[in-house]
């Protein structure tokens, strides 16, 4: 006899398997997620592959680091984390020169 076309044509005792559910996400090691560390792309929180981009990831799919960064987000990056260092310290600078004098002065 010829397999039922349709779970419901299944008869009473037979297991009619649903396929799985597709995935959440993107799958691993497509172009939306060429690598473990690409999932946080999105929040802006990943940490780019310094790599990927000069000779190429050795470590593919398994990357704990972004491959979806352009080839100039680490330098892009250090760049910003380094203006915001040195706000801070004129900042803090400034802050110690309003500083009233004390009475020992």
């Amino acid at each position: 006899s010829e397999p039922p076309a349709f779970p419901s044509d299944a008869t009473p005792g037979e297991s009619s398997a649903q396929p799985p559910p597709p995935p959440s996400g993107p799958a691993p090691g497509s172009s939306e997620l060429p690598s473990v560390g690409s999932a946080e792309h999105a929040e802006g929180t990943c940490k780019p592959c310094a790599f990927v981009h000069k000779k190429g990831c050795e470590n593919g799919l398994s990357c704990k680091f972004c491959h979806l960064c352009g080839p100039d987000e680490i330098k892009r990056r250090r760049k910003e984390r380094l203006e915001l260092r040195k706000a801070a310290m004129l900042q803090a600078g400034a802050a110690a020169d309003s500083t009233p004098p004390s009475a020992e002065d």
